[in-house]
């Protein structure tokens, strides 16, 4: 696979990256809490004292002024930049900058996951569906053909030859640390690698074709406890690799929530709520094993994954509404 030279855009958007990061360390170093932040003496605005809630976001502001500046500055400022066909993607330690404030009732009362069976639709959507509660459901994948069948060669053999149909998503590829920059590169890797005796590698990405989403999904069905009236996205999402291997801690910008199929080996998931409530709710940490379906709204807790060690770890998920 060929390579192309960095152009002018993608020079121009790695120095916009490389100073925001610096600004963000530099803004982790003075450890500044919100707590200290809330303690400043602030000026009244025509009389009346700035709100509790300003001083806790105050941090927010500051930070959310320095990534407007430096993406102004090189979207319209910088000569010849806005001339370029290129897409402008802000670094992804600074996505979560923009997010909205949590309310943290969401996460108040949450003190363990729970694992639940034979789990009605009436009683999931009442209980669970729809709320910030995560779940986990231990007989959901029970005929499910891809707890058996998938590995790294079915997928391999999979998007080697087979037709893929008209496009009907975006598609997303995530190489995480594996420096695979492709499904391609993924299922070209030398046997060591694939069989993870090589180096190690972690990926994810998303259906994005009709007729390999149809394909896929002749392995596994809609789990059985979404609520009736729920529909599902025409996207599913496979996440892949060897222990030791995962997603770092972010959060999600995605429509709904989601199901996580554990088709093989072990995640491990560190849920961590909102920085605005880390002095009222608490962190989970939990184990999916083959054949469970966490149920986690990705968009409000933050998370982490790794794969724990034995079997290549192989998720499914989709999301609902």
């Amino acid at each position: 696979m060929s390579s192309s030279r960095p152009t002018l855009c993608d020079k121009k958007l790695k120095s916009a990256e490389i100073k925001l990061l610096r600004i963000l360390h530099k803004i982790d170093s003075f450890k500044l809490s919100n707590s200290y932040t809330s303690r400043l003496v602030l000026p009244e605005c025509n009389g009346a004292p700035i709100s509790k809630t300003f001083r806790h976001n105050l941090k927010f502001c500051y930070l959310s002024v320095a990534v407007l500046t430096i993406i102004f500055t090189y979207w319209w400022i910088s000569p010849g930049f806005a001339s370029e066909r290129c897409a402008l993607e802000v670094p992804s330690t600074s996505l979560t900058l923009f997010r909205p404030p949590e309310d943290c009732s969401m996460c108040a009362s949450v003190a363990q996951v729970s694992r639940l069976t034979n789990l009605t639709p009436e009683v999931f959507e009442r209980r669970y569906a729809y709320s910030p509660t995560p779940v986990i459901v231990t007989d959901a994948t029970q005929h499910w053909r891809a707890i058996k069948e998938f590995n790294f060669d079915f997928f391999a053999n999979f998007y080697r030859n087979g037709k893929m149909g008209s496009k009907i998503n975006e598609c997303f590829f995530f190489a995480y640390k594996s420096g695979l920059l492709s499904l391609g590169e993924v299922f070209s890797m030398d046997e060591a690698r694939a069989n993870l005796s090589g180096a190690p590698w972690y990926v994810g990405w998303s259906t994005c074709y009709d007729e390999e989403t149809r394909r896929l999904r002749q392995y596994y069905n809609r789990p059985y406890f979404l609520p009736r009236t729920a529909e599902s996205d025409t996207i599913d999402w496979i996440f892949m690799g060897g222990p030791g291997q995962g997603a770092h801690m972010h959060v999600d910008s995605v429509r709904r929530v989601s199901w996580q199929a554990q088709v093989r080996g072990r995640k491990r998931w560190q849920l961590a709520p909102p920085p605005e409530c880390l002095y009222t709710c608490r962190p989970l940490t939990l184990t999916v094993h083959p054949g469970e379906i966490l149920v986690v709204d990705t968009n409000r807790w933050y998370h982490m994954t790794r794969v724990l060690p034995g079997d290549i770890s192989i998720t499914i998920g989709a999301e609902y509404d």
